[in-house]
């Protein structure tokens, strides 16, 4: 059931980057009054297609991930899910954005990546 912290991450990772995208017209709404600039804000969320569609494919990835955390060893699944998540989400930012993509961030990836490996690999012995 591996698999399924795999595809939750692939989920995540991608609609966090859409979500950003769907969420960038937000900063353009301005009220004196905290009421109204809170009604305005859910409203541009409700009615914004780009973010609302986003954010229900994100929720059934939540969904899968509580279900993969019930079928996968817990300890080996959350820092896998959120490890992979959070390489997807800058991947797609630099696939939007190549100007992101330096020496650090191929520094971090590896990290992060050498971190999940032995995760898994201590988990199997």
């Amino acid at each position: 059931m591996f698999i399924l912290c795999l595809l939750t991450a692939f989920i995540w990772g991608i609609t966090n980057w859409f979500l950003k995208q769907g969420s960038t017209g937000l900063k353009q709404i301005k009220y004196d009054n905290q009421i109204k600039q809170f009604g305005a804000e859910i409203w541009y969320f409700f009615t914004n297609a780009q973010y609302w569609i986003p954010f229900l494919l994100n929720q059934c990835g939540s969904v899968l991930y509580y279900y993969s955390l019930s079928k996968t060893d817990f300890s080996t699944a959350v820092p896998v899910t959120n490890a992979l998540t959070l390489l997807i989400t800058y991947l797609c930012d630099v696939i939007s954005r190549p100007q992101l993509l330096n020496s650090r961030f191929l520094i971090g990836m590896l990290c992060v990546t050498s971190g999940v490996a032995l995760c898994v690999v201590s988990k199997s012995h």
